[in-house]
Parts: structure tokens; C-alpha cells; sequence
């Protein structure tokens, strides 16, 4: 895709996002802005593909989930970083799938074009 492709199809979207009446801040997450601002070029979440949402939830938040068990423990005598990374990856499994639903519900809610036909 170009990029005057993509930033067509992006403001095209964010007209959308607007005239639906969702606000700024559930449109443009602070972090999806810094990876377009990094180079990457993401869709808005309520135009990701489901699969990529249910990825970059999980890997998020288990990232996240792992520093803050990795912070809580770091004067334990022993820290078992396997059980770290079982737990953060549970959270961000779960988290995932529910941030997945939410997304899809939320496009049928809104009635939202698709990407590719925006």
C-alpha cells in the first residue's frame, strides 16, 4: 500500500470515527499514534483485523504484566521467571480475547466500513 494510499484511507477513516461520534480517544489510542509516529502504519483499532488486535493486546499487556511482577519481586530472594512469564501471558491471553470482542462488537455497534472499502 502507498503512502499516499494509507493516508487517504486514514483520514477518510478518522472522518468516519468522527461522524459516528467515537470519541478522540478510543479512535486514536496514545499508542497507536506513536507507532504511526515511529513509522508503522497502523490502522485505527476499529478498523484492525481482529487477529491483529487479539495479538498486539496479548503482547502488550503481558509485556506490561511481566515488568510489573518482575518490579513487585525484585527484592525476593528467588524470582521464578517462569511463573512470570505464565502469568503474564495468561493476562494478556485473556486480555486479548476480550479487547478482541470488544473491537468487533464495537465495528457492528458503529456500523463501521470495512478498511479496504473505506
Amino acid at each position: 500500500m502507498s503512502d499516499q494510499s494509507y493516508e487517504a484511507r486514514l483520514e477518510r477513516a478518522e472522518y468516519e470515527l468522527y461522524s459516528r461520534k467515537i470519541g478522540r480517544k478510543k479512535s486514536h489510542p496514545l499508542l497507536f499514534k506513536l507507532l504511526r509516529v515511529l513509522g508503522f502504519k497502523v490502522r485505527p483499532p476499529h478498523y484492525a483485523a481482529p487477529r491483529f488486535v487479539f495479538a498486539f493486546c496479548t503482547f502488550y499487556i503481558a509485556v506490561l504484566i511481566a515488568a510489573l511482577l518482575l518490579f513487585i519481586q525484585k527484592d525476593a530472594e528467588t524470582i521464578s521467571l517462569l511463573s512470570i512469564a505464565i502469568k503474564s501471558v495468561a493476562v494478556g491471553l485473556v486480555f486479548g480475547l476480550v479487547m478482541m470482542l470488544v473491537n468487533i462488537e464495537s465495528r457492528k455497534t458503529h456500523q463501521l466500513t470495512s478498511w479496504e472499502d473505506i
